[in-house]
């Protein structure tokens, strides 16, 4: 059974990844061409920060969970 605060993370995921879709759309738009090269800079940047924001979360939430009462 997954804990609920990781479920929790999976479907925070899921949200943030329709959110880089939707900026991927916008930016094609607003340049009214695919750029294949700006959309894998925009998905590499902000996959490594959504990187390292889900790790400094997944250590938060299993300190908090771990830590003795």
């Amino acid at each position: 059974m997954i804990p609920k605060w990781m479920c929790a993370l999976g479907i925070s995921f899921i949200s943030y990844m329709s959110i880089l879709f939707v900026i991927i759309v916008v930016v094609t738009f607003q340049a009214r061409d695919f750029d294949l090269r700006r959309t894998l800079v925009i998905t590499a940047a902000y996959m490594a920060f959504m990187v390292v924001y889900f790790a400094v979360l997944f250590i938060v939430f299993k300190r908090k969970i771990d830590a003795p009462k």
